[in-house]
């Protein structure tokens, strides 16, 4: 009966090793998690965050789907500035994230994460708002 129990538990572990590796999604354990906006500079500027700015998050989950929220300040009211939902790709070569999703007023969008790096604590990338080829945004996420 011994022998039956661990065969079994031998083969379910060998089967959920073979599951994983036929994903297609690069995903990393240490990215997957929510990460609180802590630091943004623009063009090598530090930008002034508020508490309520700092309520921005991006969240990885294991599946290949990401959420992102943004809040501002609006007279004292902190609001939601963007609610991204969608998917991502991690590619570890380059470095990169590739986000998916759709904006309620743009519609389909693309946005890539550029020198993505990040430790059990901490995510940075930077991003090229204007698509122009130099990345104008550097932001720093703590995990939550």
């Amino acid at each position: 009966m011994k022998k039956y129990l661990l065969s079994t538990v031998l083969i379910f572990a060998l089967i959920s090793c073979n599951s994983d590796n036929d994903n297609s999604i690069d995903v990393q354990p240490s990215l997957i998690n929510k990460w609180s906006l802590e630091t943004w500079k623009y063009n090598n500027n530090n930008q002034s965050l508020t508490s309520c700015d700092k309520q921005g998050y991006i969240k990885f989950n294991s599946n290949g789907t990401f959420e992102r929220k943004d809040y501002y300040n609006n007279n004292g009211s902190c609001e939601i500035e963007g609610n991204d939902n969608g998917t991502y790709a991690y590619d570890s070569t380059n470095n990169k994230i590739t986000l998916n999703y759709t904006d309620v007023n743009d519609g389909p969008q693309t946005e890539v994460l550029n020198n993505v790096s990040f430790t059990n604590t901490k995510l940075n990338y930077t991003w090229d708002e204007d698509n122009n080829g130099s990345d104008e945004h550097f932001l720093e996420f703590l995990k939550n």
